[in-house]
């Protein structure tokens, strides 16, 4: 019963605020919150650059970019 008791409680928070689920936070959010991370700020950028939208940074064609290569959000290649 205490399991059960503490997810209720876990959801109660995040219904008001007080916890911010990670899937909640977009891209530039996300490294602002961890500023070491590389790979954060590198998907913060693409993210930034492409007007906020992940499906552009998908079909991102400026192969100039220093960061294109290592873009997130690729499809993969088969």
């Amino acid at each position: 019963m205490k399991g059960t008791e503490a997810l209720q409680e876990y959801q109660r928070m995040v219904k008001s605020g007080e916890i911010v689920r990670a899937e909640a936070l977009n891209p530039i959010e996300k490294a602002k919150a961890n500023p070491k991370s590389l790979r954060l700020a590198i998907n913060a950028k693409c993210y930034d650059c492409t007007c906020y939208s992940r499906a552009e940074v998908t079909n991102c064609e400026i192969t100039g970019c220093s960061l294109w290569a290592i873009r997130p959000w690729q499809r993969k290649q088969v």
